[in-house]
């Protein structure tokens, strides 16, 4: 396995879940039917969130993995990762906490 394309899919992947999950919450709060959906389908709605998330997750590292073709994990591809790590860590969280705050 091409370690280089494993970390940027995994990174990706990271990111892509991170986002999701960010989404999901707020449209679980907002939308009753896919709450009660995730419920039924699940058993509960959080074991169906963490479900989804994980095959979003499985799908992003083998989609991107199967696009990048580099084989080398130099400085400036290190610090991109890291640099993609914290921004969707960051936006993730500011969706989440930006619809909480709202309903204050």
């Amino acid at each position: 396995m091409n370690k280089a394309r494993f970390v940027v899919g995994s990174v990706g992947a990271y990111s892509i879940t991170a986002l999701f999950n960010a989404i999901l919450v707020v449209i679980k709060e907002t939308n009753a039917g896919v709450k009660t959906w995730l419920k039924v389908t699940f058993g509960h709605h959080w074991i169906g969130h963490g479900i989804l998330g994980l095959i979003v997750f499985v799908l992003g590292i083998l989609i991107i993995m199967s696009a990048y073709r580099r084989s080398e994990i130099n400085d400036k591809l290190t610090r991109n990762l890291i640099l993609t790590i914290i921004a969707s860590t960051l936006l993730s969280f500011l969706i989440i906490a930006g619809f909480y705050l709202t309903k204050l």
